[in-house]
């Protein structure tokens, strides 16, 4: 019977009045997360308050430096991390991050803090990964909210010790939360709701990690609840101790209903072990690339190849006899031992059974002779190896027997029958059956990985590879492209024009109007860049309100003309926007530059020059003999 649940307030006193000191967020955290409900709250105040805690600030400056946030330039000041991060995804992540270094000076007999805190960070950004695939979160708002939502256990395990919660940390089962359940009236997915809705978390996040929340039926679609179904898959796409099993089945059942795709999960994995040594350093943890790799290559083999089920066409048993009287007694054995017989009487209904049920073991009557060898040498041409038949030998010579397996019969079996002898080698039989059978699943999932291999490469470079806000590319894409486009060009002997652009006042935006109208001048912009860009340009979002597009085979009267377009048409009105400016910073190479990084040094440097000569205008490297443009 299941346990009575304790409500939400006395649970919160269960964890907050034990002796032991539970890890807590630091003030200023909490501060940032009550400065949320303020709709007047601005960059510079949220940067104020960060700025109460040092510490704090410079761990929000390396994560808005890290891969999944990082732009063109790094960030030095908090004010850079907020544009970035944005402002709930700070707050969220402040939350975050003190709860990791209020922990480290916490010793719990029993309970590996370090597993802890290192599942947490895969998990939370396993599902930063699977919100960007169906579309419910921004990625700092995502990647705190599955770093947290196992919190409860940590918790539980400060206020009731190491015995409340597995001993394995990334151990989280049916049966283990019911016994929480039974024996203190919560579990530690509650105890994670809890407490997040305690430190701020709007009510709709924090009641996500509960257990409870997830829906038990593919009907209900909501927002809650698909919410909840991201939160429990990034539990289940968690790492596991070497040999313990995961719950593959319930993971695919997940994925089923929330639309993914095997590859899309494949696709999430390799994109959270690509980013997890660097975050790993941003919490002060360390993880080597080679320990990352084996961990995840291990839970990835496991989605690959999910356990086979009780596989009941192997149990079936064909039996060919003309004689009813024989098929009658080898039916009573083979019924004893639960096999399920379908039973022939002419060579015909032999082969329509193996092709419509499927029957993979069959006992041959061969007394009919030469019907017997051509039904069998039929069946081994159609069907190969994956049958197992057996030759029941009556009146056979040795002559007989050998043409019997040269015929294509597995083994011979003698009259009168022995039915231990005939149980035995009817389940030599299955099991041969079933091993093939497995086999030819993992060779077909095989050559579906390989065959799909650049296809999930494809998504998992637009999936890591796209600013969320704008839908443009982004930094790691960015990465991934420059070199190419630079060799391709000096190989070639072309032109490649890199162009950066630069929002002017953009902060001042952000104070006076709101983060709101801030994201809608971005994707503003961003639309400008795309509809002036070519099929072949580049076009990313590498900072908080900076660009860059490539132009190949673009030299430098072009690539000014394209500059002044777009600078152009930034600035025409648009409704419910405040007037927009952008400075353009413009070089041209290969030819004038060692590499692709200095090809950008110098578009960034003209893009500097640009705002020092007054912004909105398009300018070129300050060493260069050419005119700036202006607006």
């Amino acid at each position: 019977m299941p346990a009575a649940a304790l409500p939400d307030a006395q649970i919160l006193h269960v964890l907050t009045s034990s002796p032991a000191a539970l890890p807590s967020p630091s003030a200023v955290a909490l501060e940032l997360m009550r400065a949320l409900e303020r709709r007047d709250m601005g960059l510079r105040e949220l940067a104020h308050i960060a700025r109460q805690d040092p510490v704090l600030v410079a761990r929000m400056i390396q994560l808005a430096n890290s891969a999944v946030f990082a732009g063109l330039r790094p960030a030095v000041a908090i004010e850079e991390a907020v544009l970035r991060i944005g402002t709930s995804g700070l707050a969220r992540l402040a939350i975050a991050l003190s709860l990791v270094q209020s922990s480290q000076s916490t010793s719990i007999a029993g309970f590996d803090l370090q597993r802890f805190w290192l599942t947490s960070i895969q998990r939370g950004l396993v599902f930063q990964y699977l919100s960007q695939r169906v579309g419910k979160m921004l990625s700092a708002e995502a990647f705190s909210l599955g770093l947290l939502s196992e919190v409860g256990q940590l918790a539980m395990a400060v206020a009731l010790g190491a015995q409340a919660v597995s001993a394995d940390t990334a151990e989280l089962s049916a049966e283990l939360r019911e016994q929480q359940r039974q024996r203190y009236g919560f579990d530690q997915t509650d105890a994670s709701a809890v407490l997040l809705q305690h430190w701020g978390f709007p009510p709709l996040l924090a009641q996500a990690v509960r257990e409870r929340s997830v829906p038990s039926t593919a009907a209900d679609d909501s927002r809650d609840a698909q919410l909840a179904r991201c939160v429990a898959l990034s539990r289940g796409l968690r790492l596991l101790p070497d040999g313990t099993p995961a719950d593959v089945e319930a993971v695919h059942r997940l994925a089923v209903h929330l639309e993914l795709t095997e590859d899309d999960l494949q696709g999430v994995l390799a994109s959270a072990a690509h980013d997890m040594a660097g975050m790993a350093s941003v919490f002060s943890l360390h993880l080597e690339q080679s320990e990352i790799d084996a961990e995840f290559d291990r839970l990835r083999r496991a989605l690959a190849n999910p356990p086979l089920l009780a596989d009941p066409v192997a149990e079936q048993v064909l039996v060919l006899a003309a004689d009813a009287q024989l098929r009658q007694s080898l039916r009573q054995v083979l019924d004893a031992a639960r096999h399920a017989v379908v039973e022939c009487a002419t060579p015909q209904e032999a082969i329509d059974a193996v092709e419509v049920q499927g029957v993979r073991v069959l006992v041959l009557d061969w007394t009919a002779g030469s019907e017997a060898a051509a039904l069998c040498r039929h069946l081994r041409q159609r069907h190969g190896v994956r049958l197992y038949i057996l030759a029941l030998a009556r009146d056979m010579d040795e002559r007989s027997v050998l043409d019997a397996l040269d015929a294509g019969a597995n083994d011979v079996l003698f009259a009168p029958v022995l039915p231990q002898m005939l149980l035995a080698k009817v389940q030599t039989g299955a099991r041969a059956t079933r091993v093939l059978a497995s086999a030819e699943v993992e060779r077909s999932a095989s050559l579906h990985a390989q065959r799909s291999l650049e296809q999930r490469n494809a998504e998992l470079l637009q999936a890591a590879g796209t600013d969320e806000l704008t839908g443009l590319g982004n930094r790691r894409a960015l990465d991934a492209y420059l070199p190419q486009a630079f060799e391709q060009a000096r190989s070639h002997g072309q032109p490649l024009a890199c162009l950066m652009f630069d929002l002017d006042e953009f902060k001042s935006i952000n104070d006076r109007l709101g983060h709101d109208v801030g994201d809608r001048a971005l994707r503003a912009a961003a639309q400008v860049l795309r509809q002036q860009s070519r099929g072949m340009d580049f076009v990313a979002r590498v900072g908080g309100e900076e660009f860059l597009m490539l132009c190949p085979q673009t030299g430098g009267e072009a690539a000014l003309r394209v500059a002044e377009r777009i600078r152009a048409s930034i600035a025409q009105p648009q409704a419910g926007l405040p007037a927009l400016t952008v400075s353009v910073g413009m070089a041209v190479g290969p030819a004038a530059y060692a590499d692709a990084a200095a090809l950008v040094r110098a578009a960034d440097q003209a893009l500097l020059q640009a705002k020092r000569l007054g912004r909105n205008r398009v300018s070129l490297p300050p060493d260069t003999a050419a005119p700036p443009s202006g607006g």
